[in-house]
């Protein structure tokens, strides 16, 4: 409940949203629930930063569960519970809704993003490069995204540390990546899951942990990278895309925020360093030939097309990937 105010103050928790919130009672003490409660629909009602002073302060005076602030300090800090926990079970209950059949395919987005900061107390603050803004100061996050049906959510988002301030065992991204959030993540039985992330992170280490893991990859791949043909023969990506004429191309229909575009795409098999993959040089028929994203996909039998351009699509979007996600509509697609 609500009550109006310069900023909405949080009266208690709205009933209709407290049977949600169960779920996750068993990953806490019950003190611990009733912050973890609070804390979670403050955030929906908080309209400045969401520190623990200003969600304290988004809870109603007159709310007679309303905790000390220090009591919420020491909930995040030293609280009895797990985030790994709670993304995983956050994660049960949205595939559990959609109802997922034998073969579905569930979608594991990787990206990054940063934080920016003034201070230099946070955990992992330090000088990084964007590369919207140059050299910032703030925070460099592993991000995650789930998504099912056309319907997505966040997952996990996991700070980087540099090496030099790591006190513990220092990971790069992609080892966070990989162990924090790849190589956790429990789907339903008979489900198939694609891990999808943009050409900064394509790597053999990545790839070949999806695939142990017995996870498809799709992927941008930049144009500088080396493949090898199964001849033997070792070019750039490139060098590889110009070979292909007009005629090779094939034509892709996909329907894009409501409206219907065309894609040529070339499907051919390649001996990367690790094992075959596809991969395909993606253009817009706007576009001058040989200059939109090359991808890698390592999986062309998902719902009979055999290019699997709900993946390639995602990629291709680039760094507003997550802002057009819940825009897309998978409703037409002609090879």
């Amino acid at each position: 409940m609500l009550v109006g105010c310069s900023m909405n103050k949080l009266v208690k928790v709205p009933s209709k949203l407290n049977p949600y919130l169960a779920n996750f009672s068993d990953l806490f003490t019950k003190p611990g629930f009733v912050s973890f409660r609070y804390l979670t629909t403050a955030i929906a009602v908080c309209d400045k930063n969401k520190t623990i002073f200003s969600l304290h302060d988004a809870m109603a005076d007159d709310n007679r569960e309303k905790k000390a602030r220090s009591s919420y300090n020491w909930f995040i800090t030293n609280g009895d519970w797990d985030e790994d926990e709670i993304a995983q079970r956050k994660a049960d209950l949205f595939l559990e809704e959609l109802c997922l059949k034998k073969g579905s395919q569930i979608l594991l987005i990787i990206d990054d993003t940063y934080n920016e900061k003034k201070g230099k107390h946070t955990e992992g603050v330090g000088k990084f490069f964007d590369h919207s803004k140059g050299f910032i100061w703030g925070n460099s996050i592993v991000t995650s995204v789930l998504q099912a049906k056309g319907l997505f959510i966040p997952h996990k988002a996991k700070i980087y540390v540099k090496k030099e301030d790591d006190l513990s065992e220092f990971k790069t991204k992609i080892q966070i990546a990989i162990q924090d959030i790849i190589e956790p993540l429990k789907v339903p039985e008979g489900t198939e899951v694609m891990i999808v992330f943009d050409s900064w992170w394509y790597s053999a280490a990545l790839i070949k942990s999806c695939r142990d893991l017995g996870h498809h990859v799709t992927c941008q791949i930049k144009s500088d990278k080396k493949v090898y043909l199964d001849n033997g023969e070792s070019l750039q990506v490139k060098d590889f895309a110009k070979r292909f004429e007009e005629k090779d191309y094939k034509k892709i229909g996909l329907r894009v925020r409501g409206k219907k575009k065309l894609y040529l795409a070339v499907d051919r098999i390649v001996l990367s360093v690790l094992e075959l993959l596809n991969i395909f040089p993606l253009y817009s028929e706007i576009d001058q030939l040989r200059k939109s994203p090359y991808m890698v996909c390592d999986s062309c039998r998902h719902h009979g097309c055999p290019l699997h351009p709900f993946s390639l699509l995602l990629v291709y979007l680039g760094p507003q990937t997550f802002m057009r996600l819940n825009e897309m509509i998978y409703s037409e697609i002609d090879i």
